[in-house]
């Protein structure tokens, strides 16, 4: 932050550096507990960067840190619906099989919606907001299978 209040934002390269650098839920952490790290200071991060980008590289992420040990039989489909400062990006999760992958893009049929803001997803995957608490406190908007959702968060590892 300088000394007027305002961010200093680093060039397009140096961001592309932090998204590529975060590998896991820990580093995910490190990043959003940094001093200043707020609501604004990560919408003005995914405008310059992309809040493509940003999604683009959590959801390839996501299957990594899928634990089917603790799924067991469940599967299904969700649908993510993230508010980002370029509006609303919609995509998807496919929990089949003992495993999970994300992509770009919403699914044809989903068990379940989910939708929030960009910052809330990210303290999401870094384990610093719990899923019910979130739905609760409506950071979390749902819809479809209640159930499948609640379940779900215990899924991945946040280590």
């Amino acid at each position: 932050m300088t000394e007027n209040g305002t961010h200093e934002t680093p060039d397009g390269n140096e961001l592309g550096d932090l998204i590529g650098a975060v590998g896991t839920p820990e580093e995910l952490r490190a990043l959003l507990d940094s001093p200043g790290v707020d609501d604004a200071l990560i919408r003005e991060f995914a405008g310059a960067v992309g809040t493509a980008a940003i999604l683009d590289r959590i959801f390839a992420l996501i299957g990594t840190r899928f634990r089917p040990d603790k799924a067991g039989r469940g599967h299904g489909t969700v649908r993510w619906d993230v508010t980002g400062p370029d509006g609303v990006h919609s995509y998807h999760l496919v929990i089949a099989d003992g495993r999970a992958e994300g992509g770009a893009g919403a699914p044809v049929k989903a068990k379940v919606t989910l939708g929030m803001t960009l910052p809330d997803l990210l303290r999401l995957c870094a384990g610093r907001l719990n899923g019910v608490t979130a739905v609760m406190t409506g950071k979390i908007k749902i819809s479809g299978d209640l159930m499948f959702a609640a379940k779900m968060q215990g899924w991945f590892d946040y280590s």
